[in-house]
């Protein structure tokens, strides 16, 4: 038996459909139901028959939190991907994260130690790695030295590494994966995918750093082969390749047939937006959509290693291009169908 958390997510929706046409048997976690939904929309962009795939999965609903519940949803599983995950730049937004990628992710090691569970394949972030010198690629063994200017989830993440590599150490059969920005189909309003709804409303502006890009199925299909493997007490950088935001910026607003942003965000505008952003949260109400962390981070320039995972795993990462296409063709046909969420 399998066990996804965060199986509603956008990761956790991609690798729940990849699994399901395995031969093992899926239980799932999800602790709102309304959200099903949107597996069943990840589940349309790649195949036909998507009843039949959604009715191999057994839905559980539970709380990393409740521990109790945790270890009951467990009973049976010899194999679990740890999706879940809350990623977020707001200060309103830390004590979520510290109790959903810390605590919660100890409280999985900890199930799983109890029920001499086989395989645990717990997803990082490249945010949880240390900071290269000088411009060098950033490889696994870089250790952590972030220092005061790393962001609370950055924190979070390496804190919950932390607890994954204590579980190794007790004996957990676990890998670690740390994938970089990801792209594709489905949360047009979130994460990276969330660029093609930007672009698509006008975005004139792209920010000067740079940093690793990868396909979903890339990191579905690394993730299931490690678990599968015998691998043990490894991370593994998870990167197709890295590129300028600019240049990403520039595929997709090509891709959906949109201007491209041509205009460079300059630090005084940066602090510009930022300030206009929290006047409309304060007068809206809305969360507020940019905050400062997430423009530094976006103004830097990372380079990432993948040569660990492709000699490792022999894995041959699908071409940038490809995925943004990919995601373009998904993205307008979903919204001229009228499509919205």
């Amino acid at each position: 038996m399998i066990f996804v958390t965060g199986a509603t997510g956008f990761l956790g929706s991609h690798l729940l459909h990849d699994l399901v046409l395995g031969d093992k048997p899926v239980r799932a976690l999800y602790r709102d139901k309304s959200k099903h939904g949107f597996v069943k929309k990840i589940f349309q962009y790649y195949h036909d028959d998507v009843e039949g795939l959604l009715n191999k999965i057994e839905w559980v609903q539970g709380d990393l939190m409740d521990y109790q519940g945790l270890t009951e949803n467990l009973k049976g599983v010899d194999q679990v991907y740890h999706c879940a995950g809350l990623i977020s730049f707001h200060v309103s937004d830390i004590p979520a994260m510290r109790e959903i990628n810390v605590e919660g992710t100890a409280n999985l090691v900890n199930a799983c130690l109890e029920l001499n569970i086989s395989r645990l394949c717990h997803v990082s972030s490249i945010s949880a790695l240390g900071i290269s010198q000088e411009g060098a690629l950033i490889d696994e063994n870089l250790l952590w030295n972030q220092g005061s200017a790393a962001s609370a989830y950055s924190v979070s993440k390496f804190r919950g590494e932390m607890e994954v590599w204590r579980g190794v150490y007790e004996g957990l059969r676990a890998v670690i994966v740390n994938p970089a920005v990801i792209i594709g189909p489905g949360m047009w309003h979130g994460s990276a995918s969330g660029l093609f709804q930007q672009i698509d409303k006008g975005l004139k502006y792209y920010p000067p750093g740079a940093t690793g890009y990868v396909d979903v199925r890339d990191v579905v299909k690394s993730m299931i082969r490690l678990t599968n493997s015998e691998i043990s007490g490894e991370r593994f950088i998870i990167s197709a390749e890295n590129k300028t935001h600019r240049e990403i910026l520039r595929q997709i607003a090509e891709g959906i047939n949109r201007p491209v942003p041509d205009r460079p965000l300059t630090p005084w505008l940066s602090m510009f937006i930022c300030n206009l952003e929290k006047l409309r949260s304060l007068i809206t109400g809305k969360p507020v959509r940019i905050t400062r962390t997430s423009v530094q981070i976006a103004e830097v320039i990372y380079s990432y290693t993948n040569q660990k995972i492709t000699e490792t795993l022999s894995f041959v990462f699908l071409p940038l291009h490809e995925s943004i296409d990919f995601s373009s063709r998904c993205f307008k046909n979903e919204f001229r169908s009228g499509y919205s969420n």
